[in-house]
């Protein structure tokens, strides 16, 4: 059983390493988008995909030893981590609470810099919508949508063609 301890301790370590390099990819990501870098925005798009999948290879990994563990113990398999930190040794009960905390603060920091993310990106695509109604303004119509919002559509051929 002290295998099953010590691997869950493992795992919880390397999906913590793995939400901390997805946060580290927002961060480049959110310089990427103040420094004006779509490209290099969307090169690092593939990265952050890939990091995700990391994290949930790490997640269904921990759950399932988890679950594994549970049964052993002879609790329901469904029994989340925090439910049986009481059941591992009294020495690795702090260890795992303060891994679980910590990932759940890594989970909040990157749903708040995805939100910061989103917001930063939404203004910069609002910026070059107001800066193409500036350089050529048949280039951009607005209109309402269905749900009374300003609805902003390019006219690419317009623009395109003014920049022929």
């Amino acid at each position: 059983m002290n295998d099953h301890f010590h691997t869950i301790v493992s795992l919880l370590q390397a999906e913590l390493q793995e939400y901390g390099g997805l946060l580290h990819l927002f961060d480049r990501q959110q310089a990427f988008i103040l420094h004006h870098n779509p490209e290099g925005f969307l090169e690092l798009n593939i990265e952050v995909d890939e990091q995700i999948e990391k994290i949930s290879h790490c997640r269904r990994d921990r759950e399932a030893k988890v679950s594994e563990m549970a049964s052993q113990l002879g609790k329901p398999a469904e029994s989340t981590l925090s439910a049986l930190v009481t059941l591992f040794p009294a020495a690795l009960q702090p260890l795992i609470r303060a891994l679980i905390e910590e990932i759940n603060n890594l989970i909040a920091r990157t749903q708040r810099r995805t939100r910061q993310n989103r917001m930063l990106l939404s203004q910069c695509v609002e910026s070059a919508r107001q800066l193409v109604a500036t350089v050529d303004p048949g280039a951009v119509s607005c209109t309402y949508s269905p749900y009374g919002k300003v609805d902003r559509r390019l006219n690419r051929g317009t623009f395109t063609a003014t920049l022929a």
